[in-house]
């Protein structure tokens, strides 16, 4: 029961604190992603609704690390399609004639650093990124977070912690917010895994599969050029979706691993903004649609 509760309110955290913290968190914990010394990954992914193709490429190299702090370069290329019908956008707007529908790619290079200490006898973790973002246009502009993780137990089957993370420069309405972590190794075969936007419950049946079942949140933007004289002359297009799934991993060869995942996408927010500032110009409509995601990476 307690770790349904544990389920049950992650589900209501992500709910409702909107697209802007689950993009901070994917950021800060999907895949390893920055976290890693090396990491290198490509996926691609189809879901049957109007933002679809999805295509990314990342990469992260470690190359300062002590006893206490590490720092590592991004990179990270995004491409999706967009194909919005009349009607799905809200106040009067119309994806053919500012711009939105079409195959739109997105840029990131960037920097994290981690730094590991303790406070108050427990094991303390903060982490800070900082990265450009390219789009239509050329360069759109510099953003970034900051994120600190108290470990409020820290064992060999289980790991829990909390703290606040913060974003800069962005569109958010809400920057700041609480984040938290959660690790629980059942046995040999099962683990729960709970940080940043996934969840998931982990069997690994051998030293080379695994299965799991659970959720995600996926994330996809992309700047564009809308020439509306109602809209800023760059824009930012955000589409955050609620995944739950079930995913396969298998081992190829060493540090190299397949994924294949598939679920539905549940709609959190879907909107448009300019480069900076909280403004939103409108929103889309999505309804809840299947998806299916494979992918590659190579790991150290």
């Amino acid at each position: 029961m307690r770790r349904f509760f544990l389920l049950l309110a992650y589900i209501i955290f992500i709910g409702h604190c909107g697209s802007a913290q689950s993009q901070a968190a994917v950021s800060a914990s999907e895949g390893g992603y920055g976290m890693l010394k090396t990491n290198i990954a490509v996926d691609y992914n189809h879901t049957w609704n109007r933002v679809d193709n999805g295509f990314s490429a990342r990469a992260s190299y470690e190359f300062f690390k002590n006893s206490k702090f590490t720092v590592t370069a991004n990179a990270r290329y995004q491409s999706v399609e967009a194909n919005f019908r009349p009607g799905d956008l809200s106040d009067g707007f119309h994806a053919g004639e500012i711009g939105l529908n079409g195959v739109h790619i997105f840029g990131q290079t960037g920097v994290t650093s981690t730094f590991r200490s303790r406070l108050w006898g427990k094991p303390l973790m903060a982490m800070a990124m900082a990265n450009a973002e390219w789009g239509q246009g050329g360069f759109a502009r510099v953003s970034g977070l900051a994120m600190g993780i108290l470990m409020l137990r820290a064992n060999r089957d289980t790991q829990f912690g909390l703290g606040p993370l913060v974003m800069l420069n962005t569109s958010s309405k809400i920057p700041a917010f609480l984040v938290f972590m959660y690790r629980h190794r059942i046995d040999s075969r099962w683990l729960i895994n709970l940080y940043g936007g996934m969840f998931g419950v982990d069997y690994t049946p051998s030293q080379r599969d695994m299965l799991s079942a659970g959720a995600d949140v996926d994330v996809k933007s992309f700047y564009f050029k809308p020439y509306d004289e109602r809209l800023p002359g760059k824009c930012r297009f955000t589409y955050t979706s609620f995944r739950p799934m079930v995913k396969y991993r298998r081992l190829l060869a060493r540090n190299l691993y397949f994924t294949l995942q598939g679920g539905i996408a549940v709609k959190m927010s879907c909107r448009v903004n300019g480069v900076t500032g909280r403004t939103e110009y409108f929103n889309c409509r999505q309804k809840v649609a299947p998806f299916v995601q494979s992918g590659l990476s190579y790991t150290l």
